[in-house]
């Protein structure tokens, strides 16, 4: 096998490229859709501000599903690659939006209640929608 320099465009089919084209797009659409759809339960800032509060969030969330224990913040700056205090900073958001809570000491959790009073919320439906119709192309993609 012959390493590939840097920078040099692999030798694909036309077809190959096409395919990769369409699922980079169905990919991009749904990103799209889902971040566009969670910005809406943050008015009180942009999208790139809140989106470290996010993945923080999410990963409290991930987490919890799979019944780990309650989450700290070096553990979170560890997952993420982000830095321990920018973590702090979104812990100490999500708590005081009621989004997760603090359990002993230095653990965090999802809370259950900020989840059931949006039960369902319109960016949540969409964001889900998006995810499905996604899933659905990229397979029916892959079947031809």
């Amino acid at each position: 096998m012959v390493a590939k320099m840097a920078g040099e465009i692999p030798n694909n089919s036309d077809a190959a490229v096409t395919k990769r084209e369409k699922q980079s797009a169905i990919v991009g659409r749904l990103l799209v859709t889902c971040f566009v759809a969670m910005r809406s339960g943050y008015p009180r800032k942009h999208l790139g501000a809140v989106f470290e509060e996010l993945l923080v969030a999410m990963m409290i969330r991930v987490s919890d599903e799979l019944g780990a224990p309650p989450r700290t913040a070096s553990d979170v700056s560890k997952y993420l690659g982000l830095p321990r205090s920018n973590v702090r900073r979104c812990l100490n958001v999500l708590i005081s939006e009621g989004v997760i809570r603090k359990v002993n000491e230095h653990g965090h959790t999802g809370e259950l209640d900020w989840l059931a009073s949006r039960i369902d919320a319109e960016y949540f439906v969409k964001i889900r929608g998006a995810i499905i119709a996604a899933a659905d192309e990229l397979k029916a993609l892959d079947a031809a």
